[in-house]
């Protein structure tokens, strides 16, 4: 099981934990400090770290009073300032079951009162009702504070669960298309995966560097490609078809191998979207500008690719017939560069 699995399973579990109140405030916040070491949620590990382990004595730090606030510890006093609640959540949960059995052995028990003369009036013992009602009034309000932390925490996890099942989906969309590709791809370009592998490494350093590796990666990737279904040659309709030219070489492939309209359509907007990106790089470092790409930016070069690479290898399959419509010049739109 990865990481992102456990987290997921982990969020599954404190969402029960938390709904059915199967588990204390305290174990709780342990086991929601552990799902944000998995998702390596910085932020939530410093509040929760002072959920677990207690909030310092005395006046709070930045950094405490901003935890004490996002677990609803805070209130406002009648003076208009406020104030934090910043027993820890296990100290409160004790608190509460001591008031609640305080309360239950503070019940007045039954008794008899009565008198000898029948002309004397015998009142009832006034009890523990004052006592049973300041018990009360401060167990609801620790109950206030309990619930705002859990409620929180709940929140929270709640995010996290949706991130993580809503993620997991389109991670195994995509697990789709890589798995297809990576497994045909070498038909086309002995060595594909191993460079695809590489621009995925690169694209997940912690180099900046490397994320313009990865961009150069794929663009090497998609001409030899190019180089494997359609070979440079003389110019078709005024278009060129040498050797810089894959993006156009690619796209008139594409126009003679499409089994409908549609289809011809859909991949060639998604080759000209990554053409024009690929282009933009590749005309920067030809001028001499250092060709900045982020790691969002690289991670998009490599899933733009990956999902044409499908598309391409779903054509190249067994001979198709080329449909008889007028040819969209794509090529023409990316024609200014030297693809």
């Amino acid at each position: 099981m990865n990481r992102r699995d456990q987290a997921l399973s982990l969020a599954d579990e404190l969402l029960t934990d938390i709904e059915l109140a199967r588990t204390e405030p305290l174990q709780t916040a342990r086991k929601c400090s552990r799902l944000a070491r998995l998702l390596d949620d910085f932020e939530a590990m410093g509040w929760l770290e002072f959920e677990v382990s207690g909030y310092p004595p005395g006046n709070l730090d930045s950094l405490a009073w901003s935890a004490a606030k996002r677990s609803g510890r805070v209130i406002k006093n009648e003076d208009g300032t406020e104030s934090a609640h910043t027993t820890s959540a296990g100290a409160l949960s004790l608190e509460i079951q001591a008031g609640l059995a305080q309360i239950q052995a503070a019940v007045d028990r039954p008794v008899s009162v009565a008198s000898a003369n029948p002309s004397q009036f015998v009142s009832a013992p006034r009890g523990n009702t004052a006592e049973r009602s300041a018990i009360r009034n401060h167990v609801s309000k620790l109950q206030n504070v309990v619930d705002h932390i859990v409620g929180a925490m709940h929140q929270w996890v709640l995010a996290r669960h949706y991130e993580l099942r809503f993620g997991a989906a389109a991670e195994t969309a995509f697990a789709v298309v890589r798995s297809r590709v990576d497994g045909e791809i070498s038909r086309l370009v002995p060595g594909a995966v191993k460079a695809l592998a590489t621009a995925f490494e690169n694209a997940t350093s912690d180099n900046s560097e490397q994320w313009a590796n990865a961009a150069s990666a794929c663009r090497r990737l998609i001409k030899a490609v190019a180089d494997a279904l359609r070979p440079p040659g003389p110019p078709v309709g005024g278009r060129k078809m040498g050797d810089e030219n894959y993006i156009n070489r690619l796209a008139d492939w594409i126009q003679n191998r499409a089994k409908s309209e549609t289809q011809r359509d859909v991949i060639l907007a998604d080759l000209e979207f990554l053409g024009r990106r690929l282009a933009a790089f590749t005309d920067a470092g030809n001028k001499g500008a250092h060709a900045e790409v982020t790691q969002f930016e690289a991670s998009r070069y490599i899933t733009g690719t990956y999902l044409l690479l499908g598309d391409l290898l779903t054509l190249s399959d067994g001979a198709t017939e080329a449909i008889q419509v007028e040819p969209q010049d794509v090529a023409g739109k990316v024609e200014d560069s030297p693809t």
